[in-house]
């Protein structure tokens, strides 16, 4: 067969490896869409968008004088970044690897209030939780409506095992949607046991007595963090990932910028601000110890946290038949006290969390085997099949934003409780640096919200030209014109099949047809043949041959070389790992997957960007090392030789 075919209609959809080789997945196009399909009350599919500022041209910028320096790029930076650039207040971010590079892209991916904080709220008599509680909410409310293609409401079930408990829960329920008011998404309710057993089939429930279910948002966290970053440059911002700060600018003793290094090209830059933003989560003391020195440089050993608390949250990703595909399951108390949920997400079920004290915040945190033990352990308690060691598809560990104020911090790194914040936190040094920790991602922008309000009472007391704050109304980029059903539109206009339509409405939203559109663009050609598979497959409705011998629904991950192409020009995408494990979740659904497309991904980047043979190597190696940690089973592991069995 050859290796390239000549019609112009049939482009490459996805290099996925398989053991030794490479598939590459093909869509028809032999047939022209439909002519244009009435659609009443929607615009037409996006089909062209001019691609952002390129990473050259945002790093010629940074020779001028900004407002606002946001330092780090998870969820607080780039939505401090967007809040700040929309009130009308020139802003820069750099980011010292990748938006959402940490904790960022390792919360359990729930956008919610917090069940268990109103627990607390209610038996402590806490007006502080309870608050909490409120805030949360109403946010959740806002990234529904921001990031409707990012966020969907998930109904959770609490399984209870005594009759007593039944009232006791679904009243906590109840209060749940009543402390959101307005914000409410939808109501509780109960399950018998005939119902339960009916929607989870998989679950124990010999004696079990109800379900209580309550609803909560479920969402794509990587994803969001990097669409607040292009919609914080499409506003006009300045927001740059692998910039490292080596050390912050003062004069007379307050901060007026930094010197960082682009780490592609080891370029040196002096960034100039009149504000600077902390808010690179669990690695904020780093920087407070560089602003602790009078030359603003790091402390040349390393420091115990003082404002961070680290403990180390394990999340597993498992075959969707652990869990309903459209309903998750909490267990409001494990063995050792704790809460975890075992959710369905991106067409697998996502379990966790464990919570093990750190004495350091580690760059990369490995989840350990004992934690991923403890996860499976409980999750053994709730379905009537072995939990199989081997169906884990990827783990990993993400560092809990708990924070404690420094100022009331013990001297000598001692780890006890006092001066811990349950929220988030906001301080201003006597250099003024503005400094923000702790939270959620559901409170995200919200953090963000007073960062800026304290950044303009810090540094622009007098302006009166800035605008209000705009992030509880703008759509984040892909949310415009979208509906819960656009995958519908997509397969209309594309004829592709129903999976790969449901993935790229629900991670990309309105910006799926740039996608598609890259498809009829791209010259299969100029691809790497690496690439290229011994079969070619092709999930033609209409075709069939003797070499299509495998069919859609063997291809389990619907994961696109369009979508990396479309990830460079319009993301800043940089590295295989961008790719594989935050643009898209590959590495975090199925790392097995994940480490089989290394070298696919990293040709056809090599080519993109000109890399060459070193740093193409370097790259490998580094995505190689990232996604072998991520919990794959050493039964199904060759560590030395990176090989799927």
């Amino acid at each position: 067969m050859s290796r390239f075919l000549k019609s112009k209609a049939v482009k490459v959809a996805a290099g996925i490896a398989a053991a030794g080789g490479a598939t590459v997945l093909y869509l028809d196009y032999g047939r022209a869409p439909n002519p244009s399909t009435r659609v009443v009350g929607r615009k037409p599919l996006v089909k062209s968008a001019p691609p952002p500022p390129s990473r050259a041209e945002l790093v010629s910028r940074l020779n001028q004088q900004f407002d606002v320096l946001v330092i780090g790029g998870g969820a607080t930076g780039t939505g401090t970044a967007l809040d700040a650039q929309t009130r009308g207040l020139n802003t820069v971010l750099l980011e010292k690897t990748d938006f959402a590079s940490g904790t960022s892209s390792k919360s359990t991916k729930m956008a919610h209030g917090g069940v268990r904080y109103l627990e607390k709220a209610i038996f402590q008599l806490s007006k502080d939780q309870l608050d909490l509680v409120i805030e949360a909410l109403n946010e959740r409310g806002n990234m529904l409506r921001t990031a409707p293609h990012l966020v969907s409401v998930l109904p959770i079930m609490i399984p209870v095992y005594k009759w007593w408990q039944v009232p006791y829960f679904f009243i906590g329920c109840k209060m749940y949607d009543w402390f959101a008011g307005t914000q409410n998404i939808r109501n509780s309710t109960v399950f018998s046991k005939e119902m339960t057993s009916a929607i989870a089939p998989m679950m124990d429930c010999a004696n079990l007595k109800a379900a209580c279910v309550y609803h909560d948002g479920s969402f794509n966290d990587s994803r969001m963090n990097a669409t607040l970053a292009i919609t914080a440059i499409d506003k006009g911002a300045t927001v740059l990932n692998y910039f490292d700060v080596k050390q912050l600018l003062k004069q007379d003793g307050k901060i007026i910028g930094v010197r960082a290094v682009d780490r592609e090209t080891g370029e040196e830059h002096v960034v100039r601000a009149k504000s600077v933003v902390n808010a690179t989560g669990p690695l904020a003391d780093r920087i407070l110890e560089m602003d602790a020195d009078p030359q603003g440089l790091p402390p040349k050993t390393p420091q115990a946290p003082k404002m961070v608390v680290p403990s180390s949250g394990v999340h597993v990703v498992l075959p969707e038949y652990y869990c309903p595909r459209d309903i998750g399951l909490l267990d409001p108390s494990t063995s050792d006290g704790r809460v975890m949920f075992f959710l369905p997400w991106q067409g697998k079920v996502l379990a966790g969390t464990t919570d093990t004290p750190l004495k350091s915040v580690p760059e990369n945190p490995v989840p350990s085997e004992v934690e991923i033990q403890d996860i499976l352990k409980e999750l053994q308690k709730y379905v009537v099949f072995p939990v199989d060691r081997d169906d884990v598809l990827s783990a990993w560990s993400g560092i809990r934003p708990l924070v404690r104020d420094p100022s009331k911090a013990p001297k000598h790194g001692d780890s006890g409780t006092q001066a811990l914040v349950r929220s988030h936190l906001i301080t201003v040094s006597p250099s003024n640096l503005i400094t923000i920790s702790g939270g959620k991602w559901t409170t995200y922008r919200e953090m963000a919200q007073e960062t800026v309000d304290t950044v303009i009472k810090t540094a622009f007391p007098t302006r009166t030209d800035l605008k209000p704050c705009q992030t509880n109304k703008i759509v984040l980029l892909g949310g415009e014109d979208y509906h819960k059903n656009y995958s519908a539109r997509l397969i209309h206009e594309y004829h592709i099949p129903l999976k790969l339509a449901k993935h790229l409405s629900h991670n990309y939203g309105s910006r799926s047809s740039l996608i598609l559109e890259k498809y009829s663009e791209s010259d299969y050609n100029k691809l790497p043949v690496t690439l290229a598979a011994t079969s070619m497959f092709r999930p033609s409705h209409r075709e069939a041959h003797e070499e299509n011998t495998l069919s859609y629904a063997s291809f389990d991950e619907p994961f696109t070389v369009a979508e990396l192409l479309y990830s460079m020009e319009y993301e800043y995408t940089r590295t295989p790992v961008d790719f594989l494990a935050r643009r898209t979740r590959l590495a975090f659904l199925n790392a097995r997957e994940a480490l089989a497309a290394v070298p696919g991904v990293v040709e056809l980047m090599k080519n993109e960007y000109g890399w060459d043979h070193a740093t193409a190597a370097r790259l490998k190696q580094e995505a190689e090392d990232y996604i072998g940690k991520m919990g794959i089973s050493p039964e199904k592991f060759d560590v030395e030789h990176f090989v799927v069995q």
